[in-house]
């Protein structure tokens, strides 16, 4: 009998070879073959949709940390600093990504801490304790404590800096409480405090510690080619030209950034002496990113690779109105021009549709208030009325109102002869005027001969007036009636004064303003309203505005997150460095404005309701023309993601939520 080997490798289950496999479908059949080929199709793409189901449940998209922008600027930068940065939209752009502040905004245009993490306001309303992040590092790896704060508004407060935040500081104390903790001290309280906090950048103070006003304002290295700061991003390299001037700065991602680590890990800034020079690049696709100041300069189809972000501001430009100047100082003036402005025609043609009618001061569309009660809207037949009614009358195609002098003696009582009184002896002066009248000229006081016959002579020189409506032929010789109206008018009336609707208006040679005065010009001249353009240079306007030296001034202003009319409209700041450059002056709208500062919250309704009868008042009076709101509009590279800012408070705040902007994702596990 054989003896079977229960060892034998005969008994053992084989994997079929490479070789055997591929005669695996030599022994199926036909049907076989394809029941296989289908159960194996199903099998592979069941696997596959198994296994990428499970990928994509188990993992989320996210943004990827990659990539560069090229961003456009007009200008050169100058003072990549805090304490000076304000001056010029260039250093704000550079300093919003290079430093913190204590306060920021976010994409909606609401005030959100950045620097600080904690804020709360005592009972008495008029000190805040703040703390700050412990976590904070300067970009060379130093902590930020709140030494850098305090560091950093005393050079502010300090004259001697000449800081143009210093006046938004002035009367504000800080006290330190700790490392990362201290205390404001304001005078009384004041609803637009956060939005001081986030005008202040904080510089390092182990950096700018022992540097004079001088050397601090000369350190180009520090100022312009590596300032150190906290922000998002680092500048790493500057480029100039050989005339020295900077050509482009590279800004890197700030790996220690406390707060969302920027995705683009860097952005390249231009800069570009004129809009058009910009607008070319921008054409040529050699940049990704740029404002476009004119809205009449964008054509679609010349920026196909360009996505239009149109940004919503607080800024409006404005036809001042010098109120103390004739006859801009009559309120029923200024309503009429209002009435006679058309508006929403400046803003199609000029502006492209790129802006808003404006009303008020307040822009209560930005800010979310009500609208006024009433406005001086186009009326084309009303400004008119309003004209004529202040005695405003067509003359040569000019709108003249002529007004009658007289120097302030008038006939009043019957005067004969016999009379002696100092009537008469201003009755004798005045016929001594015409010596064929009156030869004598005797000027006694007494109503004599000579005095009757001056007065017949009198009487018959002018007997149109004087004799025939009273159906007489010879002079009386008595001054009465017809003959006291006609002395007055002879002796004692000055020559008429005539005051024409015609002005002046200034402006600076920036294209679009200038257009919107030709338009303005062009509508009141249809009226007989005449205006005299004068273009001038950014230095030029500010001795205009300084000195007020202007009938009419077509010129913008910015409000803030919180609008705060006090600078603009306020009656103490009628003289520079005041901003109420219309000399503007009610009892009532100096009190309004006074109350809306002192409430401590900027949101409460009260204080709405305290700007909306503001606004009224302000728009009764005229003071200047409200005309427009503009859109900041910002080309941006298609391929750049995340970019979701509706409202920006100023230029270099489209930046504010520049660490969610992206240009690749990436999937990642997720952990929980």
């Amino acid at each position: 009998m054989k003896k079977i080997n229960n060892n034998s490798s005969e008994s053992h289950t084989k994997w079929p070879s490479k070789k055997q496999w591929l005669h695996f479908f030599k022994i199926l059949g036909k049907k076989e073959r394809i029941l296989f080929s289908v159960l194996f199709t199903i099998f592979t793409l069941s696997s596959i949709f198994l296994i990428r189901s499970f990928y994509v449940s188990h993992t989320e998209i996210v943004p990827d940390n990659y990539g560069r922008i090229k961003e456009g600027v007009l200008g050169q930068p100058q003072f990549i600093n805090p304490l000076y940065a304000p001056l010029s939209d260039v250093d704000r752009d550079l300093s919003e990504l290079v430093f913190s502040s204590l306060m920021t905004y976010d994409k909606n245009g609401n005030i959100v801490p950045d620097l600080i993490s904690e804020y709360k306001m005592e009972e008495n309303e008029k000190n805040v304790e703040i703390s700050i992040k412990e976590n904070v590092k300067w970009h060379d790896n130093k902590p930020l404590t709140i030494d850098d704060v305090i560091f950093t508004i005393d050079l502010v407060q300090d004259p001697e800096y000449l800081s143009p935040l210093r006046t938004m500081w002035q009367g504000i104390e800080i006290e330190k409480l700790s490392e990362y903790k201290a205390l404001f001290k304001l005078k009384q309280s004041y609803s637009g405090f956060e939005e001081v906090l986030v005008s202040l950048k904080i510089l390092p103070k182990h950096i700018w510690k022992d540097f004079s006003v001088q050397a601090m304002t000369s350190n180009r290295a520090l100022n312009i080619m590596s300032p150190i700061g906290s922000g998002p991003y680092i500048i790493s390299k500057t480029i100039e030209k050989n005339d020295k001037t900077i050509k482009s700065m590279i800004l890197s991602a700030n790996k220690n950034y406390y707060g969302d680590k920027p995705h683009i890990q860097r952005i390249d800034f231009y800069f570009f002496n004129s809009q058009e020079e910009l607008l070319n690049n921008l054409k040529k696709g050699n940049l990704d990113s740029g404002n476009i100041e004119n809205p009449v300069n964008y054509e679609e189809k010349k920026f196909k690779k360009y996505n239009l972000e149109s940004m919503d501001t607080p800024n409006y430009f404005t036809l001042f109105i010098n109120n103390q100047k004739k006859p801009l100082s009559e309120i029923d003036v200024r309503q009429a021009l209002t009435l006679l402005t058309n508006k929403q025609e400046i803003i199609n043609q000029v502006l492209n549709n790129n802006g808003k009618i404006m009303d008020s001061p307040i822009i209560p569309n930005f800010f979310g208030f009500n609208q006024p009660k009433s406005t001086f809207s186009f009326d084309e037949e009303k400004g008119k009325q309003m004209l004529d009614k202040a005695q405003y009358t067509l003359k040569d195609g000019t709108r003249i109102k002529t007004i009658e002098k007289s120097n302030g003696f008038q006939f009043k009582q019957t005067l004969q002869y016999g009379n002696t009184n100092a009537d008469v002896k201003k009755l004798q002066e005045c016929l001594s005027q015409d010596p064929e009248i009156y030869p004598s000229q005797n000027t006694s006081g007494y109503f004599g001969n000579d005095t009757k016959n001056a007065v017949i002579k009198f009487q018959e020189k002018y007997k149109d007036d004087i004799l025939v409506p009273a159906g007489i032929d010879k002079g009386t010789g008595k001054v009465a009636g017809a003959t006291i109206k006609k002395l007055n008018e002879i002796c004692f009336t000055s020559p008429s004064e005539e005051i024409p609707l015609s002005f002046v208006l200034k402006t600076t040679n920036h294209p679009t303003l200038i257009k919107t005065a030709q338009m303005i010009k062009e509508q009141w001249e249809k009226q007989g309203i005449k205006v005299e353009i004068q273009t001038v240079d950014g230095t030029e306007i500010k001795k205009v505005i300084r000195e007020r030296d202007f009938e009419l001034l077509l010129f913008g202003e910015r409000l803030g997150g919180i609008p705060d009319l006090i600078p603009f409209w306020h009656s103490s700041q009628r003289i520079d460095p005041g901003l109420n450059i219309s000399f503007y002056e009610n009892k009532k709208a100096d009190e309004l404005m006074e109350k809306a500062r002192r409430y401590s919250d900027y949101k409460d309704s009260e204080r709405s309701k305290t700007l909306e009868d503001l606004q009224d008042v302000i728009i009764s009076d005229s003071p200047s023309i409200f005309l427009y709101t503009t859109n900041y509009l910002y080309l941006m590279n298609k391929n750049i993601k995340g970019f979701e800012t509706d409202k920006i408070i100023e230029p270099s705040k489209r930046f504010v939520n520049v660490e969610n902007w992206f240009i690749k994702e990436k999937r990642i596990w997720k952990w929980n």
